[in-house]
């Protein structure tokens, strides 16, 4: 795979690719469960390389997108009772959770970086000074404040990417913090002219694109832990059970093991807004305990013993 994208605005037609990668898995399944499966796995593995090497936030949205289309048809298919051991393994296999290549935006953080520096020197340059006060001619000909800018943001960037490198999700760096874009003095005019006199556009916020990734970590992560209670041993309740899975597979939003509501029937992660919603699906993920033969859900709502509210 090659994101030719690295350094500019570009995206491929995500809507037509979107309807060919979900058009091809139905396909498969329409023909018989282990067609679909095969192509299940095929899917998953390649969505998956383009995820870890993408070097663009288009390419890597793209790639999350497909990746969640991928993990909610085997979160789905792992419900289903006919599902015999070998299947329930492959999807075990599929569903691993996402490594630091995968989750990491780095590569489209500086994509953007080096895109937004090279806009502002070619803004600049195309920008016509007569129309401009003397001043703000001196500031847009002079090469510190352009470079004074892309430090700043190269800072941001660097601060970001390591919140995520650290599992900090839920608490980035704001770009306010490194580069002010409303002036509150003569002081900023002078000391940031470019954001404030020139007027270029500031960094987009990267919580959302964060977020949409680690959402999808945090899908995966669930898939594993409904395989694990197809796979596992069928002694104990379902909360003992999880309680064993390991560290891999908590909610990566809080570090802590999953959240667990027997009476609904369903395994969950607080999600983006790091609130526990009870399990509802328009604000936490959540995904269906499966069924086994020996074990039912209880009436009560609970989380592994390792987990305090």
């Amino acid at each position: 795979f090659e994101d030719a994208g690295y350094g500019k605005i570009l995206s491929p037609n995500c809507a037509h690719i979107l309807l060919a990668h979900r058009l091809y898995l139905a396909e498969g399944f329409g023909q018989d469960i282990n067609t679909g499966l095969g192509r299940l796995e095929n899917d998953m593995a390649s969505w998956r390389t383009v995820l870890g090497q993408s070097k663009t936030l288009m390419m890597k949205m793209l790639a999350v997108t497909a990746v969640q289309d991928d993990t909610a048809i085997a979160s789905g298919l792992l419900t289903r009772q006919d599902l015999d051991e070998t299947a329930i393994g492959r999807l075990g296999k599929l569903v691993r959770p996402l490594d630091q290549v995968e989750l990491s935006l780095r590569w489209p953080m500086q994509s953007h970086l080096v895109w937004g520096t090279n806009a502002a020197t070619k803004s600049l340059k195309n920008d016509k000074p007569t129309e401009r006060s003397l001043y703000v001619a001196v500031a847009a000909a002079m090469p510190l404040p352009v470079q004074q800018r892309s430090n700043a943001y190269a800072d941001y960037y660097e601060a970001a990417s390591k919140a995520v490198a650290e599992g900090r999700y839920t608490n980035l760096p704001k770009p306010s913090s490194f580069i002010r874009t409303s002036a509150a003095s003569v002081v900023d005019y002078v000391a940031n002219p470019l954001e404030h006199i020139i007027g270029i556009e500031p960094l987009p916020s990267w919580d959302p694109y964060v977020g949409r990734t680690v959402e999808t970590d945090a899908r995966l992560r669930l898939a594993s832990l409904q395989a694990w209670i197809r796979q596992g041993a069928q002694e104990g309740n379902v909360v003992t059970r999880l309680a064993k899975a390991g560290q891999t597979l908590y909610d990566p939003f809080t570090g802590l093991p999953m959240l667990v509501d027997q009476r609904k029937g369903v395994l969950y992660s607080v999600g983006q807004d790091g609130k526990d919603q009870e399990g509802d699906p328009q604000s936490d993920v959540a995904v269906t305990i499966p069924k086994t033969q020996s074990v039912g859900l209880e009436n009560s709502r609970s989380v592994s013993p390792a987990r305090s509210r």
